[in-house]
């Protein structure tokens, strides 16, 4: 069972970024590894794209995760190390997002205060606000905000402060453009498209990265999909 993914994202972010391969891990998401959820586990990602066909995959994987947690990492360990000897030779660094659609720590953090890091970056999008505070930038540790209509103090105090970004999902199709700016406690901040690339940590500073709803969230994203 592999741990990692090739996705249309990934797919994206290589063609932006020709000198990294980027890499990412599906677990199915519960309020286990989601522990922010209460907006989003309804309409999650896990329902977009070709990831409905993953579904057992994502369960396998996850049971894995909490019921073999040693072999979990160790598997995972092996396969990041592998890939990122491969990028190498093609000259080129790895990034790594372990939450596709998950918002957890643990592993990652074992990772970062482990001696071989393997990878050359990680970053997630998360709704832990004290995990923002305390690890962005750790050990190269790249961190965006998830906005889900109720957290709106917390995303304006990190873009204010220049600490991450914000992420934000719009009722917008695919075909149709994001707004150009966002407001957020009453301020206005420019918008990126988020669904270009997934290198979160080439992004500059004080924006909201848009995203247009995907799956289930097309129809019912509730407070967590902003309305333009």
């Amino acid at each position: 069972m592999k741990l990692l993914s090739a996705t249309v994202k990934t797919a994206k972010t290589e063609k932006a970024f020709p000198d990294w391969e980027n890499t990412i891990t599906y677990l199915m998401p519960n309020k286990v590894l989601c522990p922010f959820s209460g907006n989003c586990l309804a309409p999650c990602l896990k329902s977009s794209g070709r990831l409905p066909m993953s579904k057992q995959l994502m369960i396998d994987r996850t049971k894995m995760f909490f019921q073999e947690s040693e072999v979990f990492f160790n598997t995972l360990s092996l396969e990041l190390s592998t890939k990122k000897k491969s990028a190498r030779k093609k000259g080129k660094k790895l990034a790594y997002r372990f939450n596709g659609t998950s918002d957890n720590f643990t592993v990652i953090k074992r990772f970062l205060d482990s001696q071989s890091v393997p990878f050359d970056r990680a970053y997630d999008y998360t709704k832990d606000f004290l995990r923002v505070l305390e690890y962005q930038g750790y050990k190269g540790y790249h961190l965006t905000f998830s906005f889900d209509g109720l957290n709106s103090t917390e995303s304006s105090y990190l873009l204010k402060n220049s600490i991450a970004n914000v992420a934000v999902v719009f009722n917008v199709k695919r075909e149709e453009d994001l707004p150009s700016t966002h407001k957020i406690d009453g301020v206005d901040y420019p918008v990126i498209d988020g669904d270009l690339h997934d290198m979160r940590f080439n992004d500059s500073a004080q924006v909201v990265v848009g995203l247009r709803a995907k799956g289930k969230a097309i129809k019912n994203g509730g407070t967590f999909v902003a309305k333009v």
